[in-house]
């Protein structure tokens, strides 16, 4: 799917933040070397590549600060029919995984319309809690 420029830099932005709202770093059990080529392999992902590395705070490998690195790409698998395990960040030569993303940041990713994840289980549930119907399920 190619997007107008402005609208992959808003989508590129929405997913800077969902990796930062990440509170837990899953590289040491999530990524093995061929981690990265599965995640593309993916029947449906979202891929941000940057022309320039972009400014990040990520949440450190032992999960106790967070720290600012240099990333140039970020992928978020979208399996069918589950939440996202892990948002991938690609820095330099390493491939980072993060987990325990925020409510909010998936939200506005979901809502991005060029993505057509509306009416697409369980993406559909984030639609309707910023309608107001958080109660139902």
């Amino acid at each position: 799917m190619i997007f107008c420029a402005g609208c992959a830099e808003r989508l590129a932005t929405k997913l800077v933040a969902l990796a930062e709202s990440c509170s837990v770093n899953a590289t040491a059990y999530a990524v093995s070397g061929d981690t990265w080529a599965q995640a593309l392999a993916s029947d449906s992902i979202v891929h941000a590549v940057f022309p320039e590395p972009r400014r990040v705070r990520l949440e450190s490998r032992d999960n106790q600060s967070r720290e600012e690195r240099s990333i140039r790409e970020i992928l978020l698998p979208l399996p069918k029919g589950s939440w996202p395990k892990n948002v991938f960040v690609g820095s330099g030569t390493d491939t980072l995984a993060f987990t325990k993303y925020g409510p909010l940041a998936s939200q506005e990713v979901v809502l991005e319309e060029e993505l057509r994840l509306l009416t697409v289980p369980p993406y559909e549930y984030l639609l309707r809690t910023r309608e107001g119907d958080s109660h139902e399920r």
